[in-house]
């Protein structure tokens, strides 16, 4: 993504917002699926003054990178917005002005939140700089070795609670919470696209029990592994892999 004078590189998934008149561009790769919302200045102005909401006024003229792949659910909701906005512009029926105009209130709030997390932990002196960056990373390099977070904070040579303050700020989710989903959504990958069973599925994640394994990934998608391979078997050849999407 080139922004005004930055070039940044997009890593799936991810949100940005451009300012009005600000100069920008996307290159994409040829299997990127997402959205691309492009909302006239005054009209959404409007809609925020009816909201009298300062903190939106602001949000409409500030642009952004978002990485999100720690905060599938945000990931989820913005989706769903998206894909509300995409289906009610091509009908033609009572209401639909309300319900996109519902919808993108609701995107820009959350990417309100968003950047004022980004914010607050940045501002934040009590946690160092880059901890949620570090935390995120060792994650990717760890996450199949089943660590505690007592483990990963001593790796990182910091506090549970400094480690707790800067995900939390960052992400609004818990250091257990954020390591819990990424490792729900390997599960989720290796279910939907290999053939391999669930117990070596769970072998793979560190689980050493499949029963224990199922209770985990149950409890994240109220389904069990098998349930959810059968459920999505038609999805299986029809999608490219999730982590090629961006927002």
């Amino acid at each position: 993504m080139q922004l005004e004078s930055t070039t940044a590189r997009l890593i799936a998934p991810a949100l940005t917002a451009v300012t009005p008149n600000a100069i920008h561009g996307y290159v994409f790769r040829p299997d990127t699926e997402g959205y691309v919302l492009t909302v006239a200045e005054a009209y959404l102005t409007e809609l925020v003054g009816h909201a009298d909401d300062a903190a939106a006024r602001d949000a409409i003229r500030t642009s952004a990178i978002v990485p999100l792949a720690n905060d599938q659910e945000m990931v989820e909701e913005i989706r769903l917005a998206c894909e509300r906005v995409l289906f009610e512009s091509r009908r033609e029926q009572a209401g639909k002005h309300a319900l996109v105009a519902a919808d993108l209130l609701r995107i820009l709030g959350l990417f309100i939140r968003l950047t004022e997390s980004a914010r607050e932990a940045k501002n934040d002196p009590t946690v160092p700089d880059n901890l949620f960056e570090r935390f995120r990373t060792l994650v990717e390099e760890c996450f199949r070795e089943q660590l505690t977070i007592t483990d990963y904070a001593e790796r990182l040579a910091t506090s549970e609670r400094t480690l707790r303050r800067a995900t939390q700020a960052r992400s609004g989710r818990t250091p257990l919470e954020i390591l819990k989903q990424r490792t729900l959504l390997e599960a989720q990958r290796d279910l939907l696209y290999t053939a391999r069973s669930v117990a070596e599925v769970a072998y793979g994640l560190g689980f050493e029990d499949q029963a224990y394994f199922s209770r985990f990934f149950a409890s994240g998608t109220g389904l069990t592994p098998t349930q959810f391979r059968k459920q999505h078997k038609s999805y299986l050849t029809a999608t490219p892999e999730p982590d090629t999407a961006a927002l």
